[in-house]
């Protein structure tokens, strides 16, 4: 399955959309794996946080496909869409691209 991930990237005032185009064996990995897969394949740039990988700590908090989520509980199928949209919470301080303070 071939999925589409656009994200928001870059610093505060500086703002664009990346798109990326990742084959995925099962659409039921989640969106931080998704992007761990795309910053080690694609793009060694791409900056995110992430901890437990649990969603107890909430380091992965983002914005995806219009909704504030957590990227590690995130599954691609609970999405229904091969085209997934990214970027970091609102009302933060963007620091670089997903990372917020």
């Amino acid at each position: 399955m071939k999925v589409k991930i656009q994200v928001r990237r870059g610093a505060a005032g500086r703002q664009y959309y990346q798109t990326y185009e990742v084959e995925v064996e099962d659409p039921r990995i989640t969106v931080l794996d998704l992007l761990i897969k795309v910053r080690e394949d694609l793009d060694g740039t791409l900056s995110m946080r992430y901890a437990c990988r649990m969603g107890v700590c909430g380091a992965c908090a983002m914005v995806i496909n219009g909704v504030p989520r957590l990227a590690c509980t995130t599954k691609l199928s609970d999405l229904g869409t091969s085209e997934i949209f990214v970027g970091p919470l609102p009302n933060r301080n963007i620091i670089k691209d997903l990372v917020t303070d």
